[in-house]
C-alpha cells in the first residue's frame, strides 16, 4: 500500500486549462444585449452623389438588415448556452409551454400570416411577416434572458449609450451646424432620419434613462461612493439633456406622449403598491403626492414648451386649428388617411388587404371617404399614421384585436410585484411609462412600420413577460 500511495504521488498533476474563465461566459449575454441597444439606433448608411453633395436616404433599412442579423447571433448563442444545460433547457421548455402571453403572440403572428395570402404585392407582406418572425425570436429570447435583472441593466445601459452619442448630435446640429453625413434638414436631424422619429425615440427610452438616475441616488445614499454620485449626476444630465431635444424637435405626438406620462406615471405610481407593503401615511396621503407629482410634471413640460420656440409655436398652432375647425382641422392629413382607411377595413375587415400592403393599395381608396389632397401623381402616402387603423388594414380586425389583448395584458400585469425577479427595483414604472408613451405614437404616428421603433416594442413585450413569469404566467 506504501508502494502504491507512492506512485500516486509520482504523477504529473492536471496542467491547467487555457480555456477562458466561466466569468467570461457569464458576462457575454450582458455584453451582447448592451451592444444590441447601444448601436441599433445609430446605425445608418449615406454616401455622395455625383457632384460630390451628399445624400441621406437610408436610415431604416440599416437597422433592419442590423437589427435582424444580431438578432439571430443572439439567439444562436443562448440556444446553444441552453442546449449545454439541461437546467435551463428545461425551464426554457416550461416557458414555451405555460406563458400565455407567448401564446397570444405567436397566434398574433399566425393571423399577420394569413393576411399575407391578400397581398397585392406578396414580396413586401413576406418580407415584413420574416422581420416578425425575427422579432418573435427576439422577444423569446429577451425574456429569457431579463429573468436576470442585470441583463436587464445592460439593455438600458445600452440604450443610455445611444443617448450619448445621438442627443449631442441633434443638439449641434439644431444649432445650426450641419453634421456631415446627417439630413440637412430644418430641424434637428438625427441617425433616425429626421425630428419625429428622434423625439420619439426620446420619449420611449427617457423613462429608462430616469430610472437608472433614481437606481445610482439610491446606491449613493446606501455606500455614500464618489462613483455612485458620479453616476448619478452624470446620468441625469444625460437625461436633461434628451428631454431638451425632444422639446427642440417640436414633434406634437412625443409632446403629448411625455403629457400622458406625466398625468399617470404617479398613478401607476400609487396603483402599483408592493404587496405586502405598510401603508405607513395612508391612503389620502398616498393619492395626494400622486396628485402633487402630476401636477410638478405637467408644469415642467409646460415650461419646456414655452421656453423653445418651435415647440411653443407647434402646440399653439394646434390649439389654433381646433378652435376654429374643431378635430379635423387639428388632424390635418390624417383625417383624410383615416377616413379611407375605415373604408379598406370595412371591405376586407377579415383578412385585410395583406401585411405591409396598405400603401399599394391606398390610391385605390383615397377618395373612397373623402379625396386626400396629398395623394396625387407627384406623391404616393406610404403610412397611415395611425398603426391600429393601419394593423386591421393590413391583417384583419383580428389581428388588430389579437394584437390589442396582448398590449392590454402589459398594462394588466403591472398590477402585480414580482420581487423573485425584480430584485430590488420596481421596474413598473419605466415599464409602465414607456408603454404609455408608445401606445400614444401608434395613435398619431407610425412607429411599427420602422424598423427600431418596431423593435422597441417587442422589447417592452420582452421586458413585461419576463418579470411576469412564472408567478404571473397564466
Amino acid at each position: 500500500m506504501a508502494g502504491y500511495a507512492k506512485k500516486r504521488k509520482r504523477q504529473p498533476t492536471a496542467k491547467p486549462s487555457r480555456l477562458p474563465s466561466v466569468g467570461f461566459f457569464q458576462k457575454l449575454p450582458e455584453a451582447l444585449v448592451f451592444a444590441f441597444f447601444a448601436l441599433s439606433p445609430l446605425i445608418f448608411f449615406s454616401g455622395l452623389a455625383p457632384d460630390g453633395h451628399p445624400f441621406f436616404t437610408l436610415y431604416d433599412l440599416p437597422k433592419f438588415y442590423f437589427m435582424m442579423a444580431f438578432t439571430f447571433l443572439l439567439a444562436g448563442c443562448y440556444f446553444w448556452s441552453v442546449g449545454k444545460d439541461p437546467i435551463r433547457a428545461a425551464t426554457l421548455v416550461k416557458f414555451l409551454t405555460t406563458n400565455l402571453g407567448l401564446r397570444l403572440l405567436a397566434l398574433w403572428w399566425l393571423a399577420l400570416f394569413v393576411s399575407s395570402f391578400q397581398a397585392l404585392v406578396p414580396a413586401a407582406s413576406f418580407l415584413n411577416l420574416f422581420h416578425y418572425f425575427s422579432l418573435l425570436v427576439l422577444c423569446l429570447v429577451l425574456a429569457r434572458l431579463f429573468s436576470q435583472p442585470s441583463r436587464r441593466w445592460a439593455a438600458v445601459y445600452g440604450l443610455i449609450g445611444a443617448l450619448l452619442i445621438f442627443v449631442p448630435v441633434g443638439i449641434f446640429q439644431y444649432l445650426g451646424f450641419q453634421v456631415p453625413l446627417l439630413m440637412p434638414i430644418l430641424g434637428p436631424a438625427s441617425t433616425l432620419g429626421y425630428r419625429n422619429p428622434a423625439a420619439h425615440f426620446i420619449a420611449l427610452v427617457l423613462p429608462f434613462a430616469l430610472f437608472a438616475v433614481w437606481r445610482h441616488w439610491c446606491l449613493w445614499r446606501a455606500h455614500r461612493t464618489y462613483t455612485q454620485l458620479f453616476l448619478f449626476f452624470a446620468l441625469l444630465l444625460v437625461a436633461l439633456t434628451a428631454l431638451a431635444l425632444l422639446f427642440m424637435n417640436y414633434s406634437r405626438t412625443a409632446i403629448m406622449a411625455l403629457l400622458v406620462e406625466a398625468l399617470a406615471l404617479p398613478l401607476v405610481w400609487l396603483l402599483a403598491k408592493k404587496e405586502g407593503e405598510a401603508d405607513r401615511g395612508g391612503k389620502r396621503r398616498r393619492l395626494g403626492r400622486a396628485l402633487l407629482g402630476s401636477l410638478l410634471l405637467v408644469v415642467l413640460i409646460s415650461s419646456l414648451i414655452m421656453v423653445f420656440p418651435d415647440s411653443r409655436k407647434r402646440v399653439v398652432s394646434s390649439f389654433n386649428k381646433l378652435k376654429r375647425g374643431g378635430p379635423t382641422r387639428m388632424l390635418e392629413a390624417r383625417y383624410y388617411h383615416w377616413g379611407n382607411t375605415l373604408m379598406m377595413i370595412k371591405e376586407q375587415p377579415l383578412l385585410g388587404l395583406g401585411l405591409g400592403n396598405w400603401r399599394f393599395s391606398y390610391p385605390l381608396y383615397s377618395a373612397s371617404f373623402k379625396r386626400d389632397p396629398l395623394q396625387n401623381y407627384k406623391m404616393q402616402i406610404r403610412k397611415t399614421h395611425n398603426d391600429y387603423l393601419q394593423l386591421a388594414a393590413e391583417c384583419g380586425i383580428p389581428a388588430l384585436l389579437l394584437f390589442l389583448l396582448f398590449w392590454g395584458r402589459q398594462f394588466y400585469l403591472l398590477r402585480y410585484s414580482t420581487p423573485e425577479s425584480d430584485g430590488e427595483e420596481d421596474w413598473r414604472l419605466p415599464l409602465a411609462a414607456s408603454l404609455l408613451a408608445f401606445s400614444v405614437i401608434m395613435f398619431f404616428s407610425f412607429p411599427m412600420q420602422m424598423a427600431y421603433s418596431r423593435m422597441f416594442c417587442f422589447f417592452l413585450l420582452a421586458l413585461g413577460e419576463a418579470r411576469a413569469w412564472p408567478a404571473l404566467s397564466k
